[in-house]
């Protein structure tokens, strides 16, 4: 039975917590152990009291909690300062994000700890739980961002994205057909806006038809989206794979194909460069104007909501924090499969072959490693 630690967030603007006082409680009350560092929820409404009566024991610092717990719980990848705190005895479950992070990666297998990609777990049907549910509020979020952003104190052409009686609703392009994409089309259609969604995987347009059938899905290519950027109000690129990388992108002649004041939101931008406007910005400073257009680059749209996010988040987490903690890995793994693809890094190896392969690194199997107890 691991001890299970919940410490507070240290990358700036991050302010969701993994588990909610709720969750913690569905895990005291399973006879497991919780330690909290003092303040982790405080940044989402959930103060120290809230865990205390939960059964949590707070812990004055992050040192503590990771000397008690072996089991660690947070949203953002380690930060440098925890690299020193993990030990070859430590889980560390987090949004890892190990494509594209080959410093990190290299810095994780020396720690001999093991890490957790939350990203990457799975559910029974193959899906991954916890990305499905942070790119639903993104969707959400980016319709609500994309009425603001059109206004004029917002540098936006002045334009009300639902229309009204008199005047003609935005019209919103969206590249991008997976989960994000198509709860900004579903949302924005609802909304009386016009919609034009791409998708990068044309093959799946008949299965992404099925979820919004009332949108109008085409496959994506550079003249078609020149064709509708001079009508587009709001530009969103969603753009996410797992598995593969696109190799598409979006210029800036393209960008000033549109008119002044319409808007971008790019939510690919941390993953993939794809708009060749686009950089990183947070929420301190979330938007800028290049060719006349508003782009709105945060990544990480879900902290703009962290109490909700943060249900979102332990809602999908428990099953697997709760077997992760009660029983021995091996019969974790054999319990509950879709921890399997998320275990990235056992005790400085390599076991998820899509981040092997992609590094050009050597893959270990989770339950060979297991059975020689290495």
């Amino acid at each position: 039975m691991l001890n299970i630690g919940i410490v507070k967030e240290l990358k700036p603007y991050e302010s969701r917590v993994m588990i909610t006082p709720e969750g913690v409680g569905v895990l005291t009350r399973n006879g497991l152990t919780v330690y909290v560092e003092n303040g982790a929820g405080e940044s989402c409404g959930f103060d120290d009291l809230q865990y205390e009566r939960a059964g949590a024991i707070i812990l004055p610092t992050m040192e503590k909690v990771f000397s008690k717990a072996q089991l660690i719980i947070q949203v953002q990848p380690p930060h440098p300062v925890q690299f020193e705190l993990l030990t070859a005895d430590h889980i560390l479950l987090s949004f890892m994000n190990l494509i594209h992070q080959a410093d990190r990666l290299t810095t994780l297998v020396n720690t001999k700890s093991t890490f957790i990609s939350a990203e990457l777990l799975q559910d029974a049907d193959g899906k991954y739980p916890l990305l499905v549910g942070m790119s639903e509020i993104a969707g959400k979020m980016a319709v609500f961002l994309s009425a603001m952003l059109l206004t004029t104190p917002e540098g936006g052409k002045g334009k009300l994205l639902t229309g009204t009686e008199f005047s003609r609703p935005s019209t919103m392009t969206i590249v991008g057909a997976g989960t994000v994409g198509r709860t900004v089309a579903a949302i924005a259609h609802d909304l009386g806006v016009k919609v034009n969604l791409l998708t990068l995987k044309p093959e799946k347009i008949e299965e992404a038809h099925k979820e919004v059938p009332q949108i109008h899905i085409q496959a994506y290519n550079d003249d078609l989206l020149r064709e509708l950027l001079p009508q587009t109000d709001v530009l969103v690129v969603a753009i996410h794979s797992l598995k593969r990388e696109f190799d598409i992108k979006i210029t800036r002649d393209m960008i000033r194909l549109m008119e002044k004041g319409s808007v971008l939101i790019d939510i690919s931008v941390a993953e993939a460069h794809v708009v060749e406007t686009s950089h990183l910005t947070n929420h301190d400073q979330p938007t800028f104007i290049v060719e006349g257009v508003v782009h709105y680059c945060v990544p990480n749209i879900g902290a703009l909501v962290p109490q909700t996010a943060s249900r979102v988040l332990t809602k999908k987490l428990l099953p697997y924090i709760k077997v992760l903690a009660l029983k021995e890995l091996k019969d974790a793994l054999l319990e509950e499969p879709g921890l399997v693809p998320a275990i990235g890094i056992y005790k400085g190896k390599i076991t998820n072959r899509m981040v092997a392969d992609y590094y050009n690194q050597d893959f270990y199997n989770i339950f060979e490693l297991l059975e020689l107890n290495i």
